[in-house]
């Protein structure tokens, strides 16, 4: 009796080992479902309003009023707010058409009361606060096996969407897939000043529940992203790749539809780089990345990189005749991709062209010249700066702005810019900080170091 016991305690064990051992056929996926919450008020012309708890991140948007200057100030306790910045505009919502204006979605900071002061009465301003919520795990199911898309060029690596934390319940919508015939180029209009990739992740989850739930599309617009560090990232779902790198493909090569370009989003891949390039230009990192990824769409789909050819919506039927690798502003009255990223697109057609032909422009070594007379003057939190251009063989692409609170040690690069000038704010008050700033152009080259200058916040 005892004998038959313990084989029955065995075979109970081995058959729990079993179901949790890692198999081959699947993959374990991250889930960080995103805490969210909102408050909403008819808003005159100002109004302060609580959230339920911090948040990292804040969107505001309103019924009515499209064109109605909305500016957000954040703060912690109620009392002391940060400068005001605008609610902006998040390219997606533009497209929604459903009455309702979608503001940017900007970094809180934690901020638990946020003051909206608008230039016309607003009868129904939704503040909406999200942030991370905890991580979980589970492993998937074998994805089926699929033909492999044949390309002259090679895949970037891509995080997963449970590489960056997706969380499936928020997804609605059922995937429908094409032959890919175009590529657009969008920015996400979002903070540039995340520090790391899990700063990345963070953002591109807040995006998600702000286009798949807010915005009621059922999914993150972008087919892809792209963060300042050339990581690329999964955006709308195709199907589970049991752990394979994710091309965005059905299992026979066709494209899956996302929600990037109204009117034109089947047959088109919609490629986001994480931030905004209004007055910037993308980082090396992030141009390298994309290049790669529009030269891979690119060679597998047969597409001419630098070709302006007629497209047709293989769903509506309708036709224009647009860029191959486009801006999202060649497609409708919106700033995005922003003014100074949107300059650099012939150069990275022809950067895509040379991949693609299996060639590679001449080799750039040559770095920018030292930014010359870099000034700065203190403020309440902050520091401006101010510096002289650099000049390099091709073009200087931007400034790293690099500041630590010792003259010789600890320094940080801080942010990038590609003017001359910037404003470093949210210091510590009455601290004395020192800064640096060095040039960089278009192959990653880097000027040496300009005059170290220091200041004060009062």
């Amino acid at each position: 009796m005892r004998r038959l016991l313990t084989l029955v305690l065995l075979s109970c064990i081995l058959a729990f080992v079993t179901v949790l051992a890692p198999t081959s056929s699947g993959a374990v996926v991250r889930v960080a479902p995103t805490v969210a919450h909102q408050v909403s008020a008819s808003v005159s012309a100002t109004r302060t309003l609580r959230l339920r708890e911090g948040a990292q991140y804040v969107a505001a948007f309103w019924r009515g009023n499209p064109h109605a200057q909305v500016t957000l100030a954040f703060s912690h306790d109620g009392t002391h707010f940060d400068e005001p910045i605008g609610a902006g505009r998040d390219e997606l919502g533009l497209q929604r058409s459903n009455g309702t204006t979608y503001g940017a979605i900007h970094d809180a900071g934690g901020a638990l009361t946020v003051r909206v002061v608008t230039d016309r009465p607003l009868a129904r301003v939704t503040i909406l606060g999200m942030s991370d919520g905890d991580f979980t795990t589970h492993r998937t199911m074998a994805a089926p096996a699929g033909q492999a898309a044949q390309a002259a060029t090679t895949q970037p690596p891509v995080e997963s969407r449970s590489g960056w934390g997706a969380d499936p319940q928020y997804m609605t919508w059922a995937p429908a897939f094409y032959p890919t015939k175009k590529l657009t180029v969008h920015h996400t209009a979002t903070s540039n000043d995340y520090a790391d990739q899990a700063g990345a992740e963070s953002q591109i989850r807040s995006i998600y529940y702000y286009h798949s739930v807010t915005q009621g599309w059922g999914d993150i617009g972008y087919n892809f992203l792209i963060d300042k560090f050339g990581n690329v990232y999964e955006g709308r779902y195709s199907r589970d790749y049991g752990g394979a790198n994710p091309s965005g493909d059905d299992a026979t090569g066709n494209g899956v539809t996302g929600a990037h370009t109204s009117g034109w989003n089947s047959g088109s891949v919609g490629i986001a780089l994480l931030g905004t390039f209004t007055d910037r230009d993308v980082t090396p990192a992030a141009r390298q990345a994309l290049e790669s990824l529009l030269a891979w769409e690119a060679s597998r789909n047969g597409i001419d990189p630098q070709a302006t050819e007629p497209f047709v919506n293989p769903v509506s039927g309708a036709t224009i005749t647009s860029p191959n690798i486009a801006g999202h502003r060649d497609y409708a009255a919106t700033a995005c991709p922003g003014d100074t990223f949107y300059l650099a697109l012939p150069g990275i057609r022809a950067d895509v062209a040379a991949r693609v032909a299996g060639s590679s422009p001449p080799t750039d070594t040559t770095a920018p010249s030292v930014p010359a007379s870099l000034a700065a003057t203190g403020g309440k939190g902050r520091v401006s700066l101010t510096w002289a251009a650099s000049t390099d063989d091709t073009a200087v692409t931007g400034y790293q702005i690099w500041r630590s609170r010792s003259a010789s040690t600890g320094f940080t690069q801080v942010a990038t810019t590609s003017g001359t000038s910037y404003v470093n704010s949210s210091l510590a008050r009455r601290v004395t900080y020192y800064y640096k700033v060095r040039a960089y152009d278009a192959a990653a080259n880097v000027s040496a170091f300009s005059n170290l200058v220091s200041a004060r916040t009062s």
